[in-house]
């Protein structure tokens, strides 16, 4: 007899996999090392309440973070939690993998963010307009009701909609995203539960997800054909400006129905004969090249890795991987003297 999503998702082997996956390049943090240590036992946990429908969510760790001059919050589920997220993940993702377009590029298999580069480089010798679109504050709204419905069209297992509901219902708050939209009441922004946290894997597939029709509206309804998202970074490209301009108001109008703003101050349409911007990259007809504001923040971020293994704040296995995970990011753009200069500046010393 086949298994149940939900039986698959508490497979010891299922839970073995979630839990390399969670402890990959993180064993030398202490709570992490404590796990490990005593792995099979809390495998066998975790398979036992997940089994009697008793396990609960933990509570969310948060520490906030400048990115680009802008203060966003990182909330840290349990690790035992992590686990959890992996196994989900095994078992769901799948499903969900042959229904997103082509061209988006988030937390995807065989995507990221070089494909999305190159594929923006490729669109810009097609066609003649980019639009850029953003979201405003689109973590922090997005609406609980509406997320699980958009999940339950694929999700049929009822246990397993239960405990992704549970999952979500856990979200911890996140910054004000009180926005208000055709028919609502004076009081509905306060009194629909939104917001998913940044630093979950499972959020990172939700955000991909609840945009998922909006994808195919573009593609199937507004025929744009030069069509990028990542998260909620979207581009389209097109060789009339007028048919772009009519792409923000019609984008404008459907979003307002997952109550989603588009952020003003973000709006581009240009000639793709001029350079853009694109996930902290500009693209240029033949090559794209990280811009200065990426390249200062990480020159920021080598000099924070660089203090903290010197006074003991992190071990040499956890400076390496941060450094090299910054030099990787350097290494997709013709970023060449920006690339010496890190790669000579990575002698680590300890404090006497």
């Amino acid at each position: 007899m086949a298994k149940s999503l939900y039986e698959q998702i508490y497979e010891i082997d299922n839970l073995y996999k979630a839990s390399k996956k969670a402890m990959k390049g993180k064993k030398s943090k202490p709570t992490v090392a404590k796990y490990w240590l005593y792995e099979d036992k809390k495998i066998a946990q975790i398979h036992q309440l997940l089994k009697d429908r008793a396990y609960k969510f933990g509570k969310y760790q948060e520490f906030i973070i400048n990115d680009n001059l802008v203060k966003r919050k990182i909330s840290a589920a349990p690790f035992i939690d992590r686990v959890v997220h992996h196994a989900i993940m095994n078992v769901i993702e799948p499903l969900f993998e042959k229904s997103f377009i082509y061209d988006t590029y988030a937390n995807r298999k065989g995507k990221g963010t070089l494909n999305a580069l190159r594929r923006a480089r490729f669109y810009s010798n097609r066609y003649d307009y980019i639009l850029k679109l953003d979201i405003k504050k689109y973590f922090p709204s997005i609406d609980h009701e509406l997320l699980i419905l958009a999940l339950e069209k694929k999700i049929k297992c009822h246990e397993t909609m239960k405990l992704l509901k549970e999952l979500i219902a856990n979200s911890n708050p996140q910054e004000d995203a009180f926005f208000y939209f055709d028919g609502d009441g004076l009081f509905t922004p306060y009194e629909r539960r939104k917001g998913i946290p940044l630093g979950n894997l499972t959020s990172q597939f939700f955000g991909n997800w609840y945009l998922n029709g909006f994808d195919h509206y573009v593609k199937e309804r507004l025929q744009v054909k030069g069509y990028i998202r990542y998260v909620d970074d979207m581009t389209f490209f097109a060789n009339s400006k007028s048919f772009l301009e009519d792409v923000i108001y019609l984008s404008e109008e459907y979003l307002q129905k997952l109550r989603l703003k588009i952020h003003p101050h973000k709006t581009l349409l240009q000639s793709t004969k001029e350079p853009f911007v694109f996930l902290s990259y500009k693209i240029y007809k033949t090559h794209f090249r990280l811009t200065s504001k990426a390249i200062n923040r990480g020159r920021k971020n080598l000099k924070k890795i660089k203090y903290e293994y010197k006074y003991n704040k992190i071990d040499l296995a956890q400076a390496k991987n941060r450094i090299f995970g910054s030099i990787g990011f350097f290494k997709m753009g013709k970023n060449s003297l920006i690339m010496d200069e890190l790669l000579s500046q990575t002698t680590l010393k300890r404090s006497v």
